[in-house]
């Protein structure tokens, strides 16, 4: 193919009073039926573990279950997460910050139309990197000034309501304020990018990857958006340094192969993909790429297996029906199996 894509509760008796108000509130939020309603709302709240204050600005990446990303967006100064005018269905939210281990939830929205996610960020203790380095800036959020986070709060709501250019602004002007300001840098590159607006969110990645040399993400998203601009040589740059930092981030080996896909180098593709399937193995388009370069390498009746699977996993996906028409022609010129 010529395109290349990509949560019964039990509460212990002795629970502390903070945390079972926070159940309790959780339960209030999170158990709100209403079959007549189509359209479903995931939110929820972040705070790292131990002290328990606000994890601001983390990073919260909502995909459908087998079919890839669909949204993602920075949580505010209370640590604030709210995915709304969803189509009912599954869901697996994972939120995630430099240092931290990645927290990852399925959600079910069938029966209930609102979903309420309590996340306790726990800290990595197996990478010497983040072992040896200082509390990384997206966890630190003291210095930021007042009338910048006013503006980060106002962008982010305007964000989440679907006011992009008036979140922007906002956005802007906080990083104005305060240019070390990486949670607003990264949230205003992801409207950037959701607007494919590559140029502007190149350049706003750069300075947030400046704020904070070890924020994984930073490094993927900019990496990404060199890939889209066809800045290829520096897209492999900062993708090397993201997989350097973290090896086991399956978004990076992603946009790896992708650059390589899009630079027609199949073999220094096909590891970056083949380690995305071993990290995520639900992930639908990269079965999908997967098919692809084995069909590349003379591999029909692999690569055959690999469509299957994406059709498996995102049978509506947006490549559904030109990869069932491939698959149908593959089939033909495979020899058939007989029977024994």
């Amino acid at each position: 193919m010529a395109r290349h894509i990509f949560l019964a509760l039990v509460f212990l008796a002795f629970a502390s009073p903070a945390r079972l108000a926070r159940a309790q509130n959780s339960e209030r939020d999170r158990d709100t039926y209403n079959p007549s309603t189509s359209s479903v709302d995931i939110t929820g709240q972040v705070r790292f573990a131990g002290n328990m204050s606000p994890a601001a600005g983390v990073r919260v990446v909502l995909e459908k279950v087998g079919g890839g990303t669909l949204d993602q967006m920075a949580t505010d100064s209370r640590g604030r997460f709210h995915f709304t005018s969803l189509l009912r269905g599954q869901y697996v939210v994972n939120v995630s910050a430099p240092c931290y281990q990645t927290d990852r939830r399925q959600v079910e929205l069938i029966v209930i139309f609102r979903a309420y996610l309590d996340v306790d960020l726990a800290p990595d203790t197996t990478s010497p990197a983040c072992a040896a380095s200082p509390a990384p800036a997206s966890a630190v959020d003291a210095r930021v000034p007042d009338d910048a986070r006013k503006e980060f709060e106002r962008g982010s709501a305007a964000l989440a309501k679907g006011k992009t250019e008036e979140g922007v602004g906002h956005l802007r002007r906080a990083v104005e304020i305060y240019p070390d300001f990486f949670q607003a840098q990264l949230l205003l590159a992801s409207a950037h990018m959701k607007a494919r607006r590559w140029e502007d969110a190149e350049a706003v990645l750069a300075r947030a990857v400046e704020t904070d040399p070890h924020s994984v993400a930073a490094l993927v998203s900019l990496g990404e958006a060199r890939r889209r601009l066809k800045k290829y040589a520096e897209a492999e740059e900062s993708l090397a340094a993201a997989l350097k930092l973290d090896d086991a981030s399956w978004q990076g080996h992603l946009a790896l192969g992708r650059v390589y896909l899009d630079t027609d180098q199949v073999k220094k593709a096909a590891p970056h993909i083949g380690r995305t399937l071993q990290l995520k193995p639900d992930l639908a388009e990269a079965h999908l790429l997967g098919g692809n370069i084995l069909l590349k390498v003379g591999e029909p009746a692999r690569a055959l297996s690999e469509y299957e699977e994406y059709l498996r996993l995102a049978p509506a996906g947006e490549y559904a029906s030109p990869t069932r028409e491939l698959v149908e022609k593959i089939r033909k010129t495979l020899p058939e199996k007989k029977d024994k």
